[in-house]
């Protein structure tokens, strides 16, 4: 490391990500006239980083992450490790949520209450979240207009009177496959809610379909982001110091055990110094307890605010089996979102399944939408005889007739599944990088095979004349499988009202540490069965408004 650098300046709040949750901290907290500077660890990407539609490049090559980026994996504590870019979360200002692809549920009720609901599962760490889904609705509603939310705004079962902005898109040849097969075995599809632009909305214009969306940026910012949304607010006041390139690695503390801010490395290596009365950590369920445990001190020798001992503890992902199915005809998978019709008929526990909790079936064309990816999956998915000559040819002939139907299943926490410091591999200025341990519930296997026989019904349904479970690598679990990473990343960071329980209480602050607050997908005490990024913002609007109101003008 080279050379210290103390900032001069003292600011009201530090951020550190500039994702969902943090991008809404920064956006509230400017405007309630706090003086804020956000640190993000990757660069600040426009123009043909983004928006060139080359897939090799943006996808492939993966131009969103930083190319010295390092985990670890190992499936569990007796596993061998493996080394690389294990999870899906970007390296860039806006982070994962610049390129998501816009899919925004509310929770359920229940999702909030899942151990009052089901009682308690062997194995499994299940808890109530400290507040409900009633205390949730008017920062739902909040982030469903800042953000533009349209579609599936009907009433649907387990969420009355949910009304979003704008009007659901147009549904392209698959999805109205997906709807009719759906329906002719019973159940009830409807538009997915797509934080993207069906008409103009917020000084941003309409989507224009071109297929691809997460991977990418949108040339137009008909999608809401972050940078389209949030950072312009924030930065429109005068109140905001973004610094990119700012990789955090100590939050320090004083005598007091209060954090002082944050000490960062830029590109360079040279370390930096930043003071704030109050740190708000967003880095996400990999980033934030990796951040806590490198901030080891005398008065925190386990960590930062880690005396629960469950910083890096309590990793869920989701549950994701799929089906394929292939058509005669083109049924153009290839245009329109990534998503466009769903239900969640089969979302509540039954308990003739085998298994609790459940989950949202969605159409979708994730490998259907880019050559490169389907050509390099559908391989081990779809079976035409042979894996070399007309067989192979015969299957990228079919890449636009597919159907992709999945869910996104409740995945059971575990204190077994955890991220910690590697003790071994270090990254390049020698800090330990994060060690994913991870493995699956038997409610999750259950689960899986359980939800891909429906998945097979409902392709069948919608008339394909070739269908197969998707059993795509990297997503299909089993005893002698697990994912080892995941875009949708929750836990590990768990809030709660038991300071021996939890590591933030409800409003996400430090049980021990009055001045520090963590905001993102680590607070989470389960992960429902959908896309967390609406509940990840509508608490970031909760967490905000409670600041400003109660902690923002005080010292800690």
């Amino acid at each position: 490391m080279a050379t210290a650098i103390k900032s001069q300046d003292e600011y009201d709040v530090c951020v550190v990500g500039t994702g969902a949750g943090g991008g809404v901290i920064i956006d509230r907290l400017t405007a309630a006239g706090l003086k804020v500077v956000a640190l993000e660890r990757g660069s600040q990407l426009t123009g043909e980083d983004l928006f060139n539609r080359d897939e090799l490049q943006c996808v492939v090559r993966d131009k969103l992450y930083s190319p010295h980026q390092l985990e670890t994996y190992r499936r569990n504590a007796q596993s061998p490790g493996e080394t690389g870019r294990i999870s899906e979360i970007a390296q860039c200002v806006g982070g994962t949520f610049l390129t998501w692809a816009g899919v925004s549920w509310r929770f359920r009720p229940d999702d909030f209450r899942v151990l009052s609901t089901e009682g308690p599962l062997e194995g499994a760490s299940l808890a109530d979240w400290p507040m409900s889904y009633e205390e949730m609705v008017p920062f739902y509603e909040q982030a469903e207009r800042d953000f533009g939310v349209a579609g599936g705004g009907g009433p649907r079962p387990g969420v009355p009177g949910r009304k979003v902005p704008l009007p659901p898109h147009p549904m392209r040849v698959c999805s109205q496959r997906f709807v009719d097969g759906a329906r002719k075995l019973g159940y009830k599809p409807f538009p997915v809610p797509m934080a993207i632009n069906s008409t103009s909305y917020g000084g941003r214009p309409r989507c224009r379909y071109r297929g691809a969306c997460r991977g990418y940026g949108c040339p137009i910012d008909a999608r809401s982001t972050s940078v389209s949304v949030s950072l312009p607010r924030a930065a429109a006041t005068g109140r905001l110091e973004l610094r990119p390139d700012a990789m955090v690695f100590e939050l320090p503390v004083n005598e007091k055990g209060l954090v002082t801010g944050a000490r960062y490395l830029d590109s360079g290596g040279n370390v930096h110094d930043v003071r704030a009365r109050h740190t708000f950590v967003s880095g996400g369920s990999i980033g934030s307890p990796h951040l806590l445990l490198m901030s080891k001190s005398a008065r925190f020798p386990q960590g930062l605010a880690n005396g629960s001992g469950l910083v890096g503890r309590l990793l869920q992902y989701h549950v994701h089996p799929s089906a394929i199915g292939v058509f005669d005809e083109d049924v153009r998978n290839y245009t329109g979102m990534e998503y466009h019709a769903v239900f969640d008929d089969l979302y509540p526990s039954d308990s003739k399944r085998g298994f609790i909790r459940g989950g949202v079936v969605i159409e979708s064309n994730i490998v259907s939408n880019q050559p490169i990816a389907y050509a390099a999956v559908i391989t081990d998915a779809l079976d035409f005889g042979s894996h070399w000559g007309a067989g192979l040819k015969e299957r990228l002939r079919s890449f636009p007739k597919i159907l992709a139907v999945s869910i996104i299943g409740e995945e059971m926490p575990m204190e077994s599944n955890t991220v910690d410091l590697d003790p071994e591999v270090k990254d390049r200025f020698g800090l330990p990088v994060p060690r994913i341990t991870k493995g699956n519930h038997p409610n999750d296997y259950a689960m899986y095979n359980w939800f891909e026989k429906k998945l097979v019904e409902v392709v069948e349904a919608a008339g394909a004349r070739h269908f197969v479970p998707g059993r795509l690598p990297g997503v299909h679990i089993s005893p002698d499988a697990s994912m080892k990473g995941s875009a949708h990343i929750h836990g590990t960071v768990r809030m709660g009202t038991d300071p021996s329980k939890s590591v933030v209480d409800a409003y996400c602050r430090s049980h021990e540490v009055p001045n520090l607050w963590v905001v993102d997908s680590s607070i989470m005490p389960s992960n429902g069965g959908y896309n967390p990024t609406l509940t990840i913002l509508a608490n970031a609007y909760r967490v905000a408004d409670h600041f400003v109101r109660e902690a923002g003008r005080k010292e800690a």
